[in-house]
């Protein structure tokens, strides 16, 4: 795999863990229910993200205001993380305030993002059509 394809699967997981992270929380529920995983893989699976996104800012292929937007997340899913042992039920998905947050801020962040890199497409296409 190419260091650009290597990239864009970055992206697309990257986005794939916010579009979960982001969801409304019955899609959320239902997403659960199917893994037969407990509400904390959600977690997980950002804070996943949030490692391999560290070593792209190291290696240049992730930008800085691009992390940013992930710390941004991460902040509020310490939050979730900090709550009571009930943040990690059902019921808690659909009435915490920790859990509304994150969603909000996973949405913010994975709706930036896309812009982001789907600009960074139109940019590399145009230096090809030279």
């Amino acid at each position: 795999m190419t260091g650009e394809q290597q990239l864009a699967a970055f992206r697309q997981w990257a986005l794939t863990v916010l579009d979960l992270l982001g969801a409304e929380a019955d899609r959320q529920a239902a997403y659960l229910q199917a893994s037969k995983v407990g509400a904390d893989e959600i977690l997980l699976q950002f804070d996943d993200l949030l490692h391999v996104a560290r070593a792209r800012v190291g290696d240049l292929s992730l930008s800085h205001e691009e992390y940013i937007l992930l710390q941004s997340v991460d902040g509020r899913a310490d939050s979730v993380s900090a709550g009571s042992e009930s943040i990690w039920t059902e019921i808690a998905l659909e009435e915490a305030v920790e859990w509304r947050e994150l969603r909000a801020a996973a949405r913010v962040a994975k709706t930036s993002l896309e812009r982001s890199w789907s600009q960074d497409i139109d940019d590399s296409s145009r230096s090809f059509d030279g």
